[in-house]
């Protein structure tokens, strides 16, 4: 086996899972499709704040710090505090590791990444989120709308519809 377990998904689930792990004494491996360990928050629209204070969005083990504790951090701030809790975590993480199939084989599974690399492990966590592969409905009378329609994942800042009406 290359991993005891692996955790597909480096956000804020899998960190905290890969924590969780480590205190039972197994050693995971976080897989993490994009170029840091911090999930899908880089890519999220610019001005997103937590709907939850900074005291209540700590993950196992390392407090969410960086000032008044009932502040509600900004997008930016998490991405830090997700890096920095990588950083402090005793697990493997491998970065541009993208997950094509996870199979039964043996007494374990076996995960085929992206680019054709494999592993074994005993077990697997799916720690990942649906932001990376948005789901975009077939929308009757699409094709002749002429105006922009947006998934939330491609939005990042308001600018380009100033003094245009929107629906949401």
């Amino acid at each position: 086996m290359d991993a005891e377990v692996v955790v597909i998904g480096g956000g804020q689930s899998g960190l905290a899972t890969a924590y969780a792990l480590r205190r039972q004494h197994l050693a995971p491996v976080v897989l993490e499709a994009a170029d840091r360990p911090a999930g899908s928050w880089p890519r999220y629209y610019d001005s997103l704040t937590l709907f939850s204070p900074a005291r209540c969005s700590s993950l196992p083990g390392m407090p969410f710090g960086g000032g008044d504790p009932d502040r509600y951090p900004h997008r930016d701030e998490v991405v830090d505090y997700l890096t920095a809790y990588a950083a402090r975590l005793d697990a493997e993480i491998r970065i541009h590791a993208r997950v094509a199939e996870v199979s039964v084989e043996g007494d374990g599974f076996g995960i085929t990444l992206r680019d054709g690399s494999r592993l074994a492990a005993r077990a697997v966590v799916a720690a990942s989120g649906t932001f990376g592969n948005p789901h975009r409905p077939a929308l009757p009378g699409l094709e002749d709308f002429t105006g922009t329609v947006l998934h939330a994942a491609d939005y990042r800042t308001p600018e380009p519809f100033a003094g245009q009406r929107v629906i949401v």
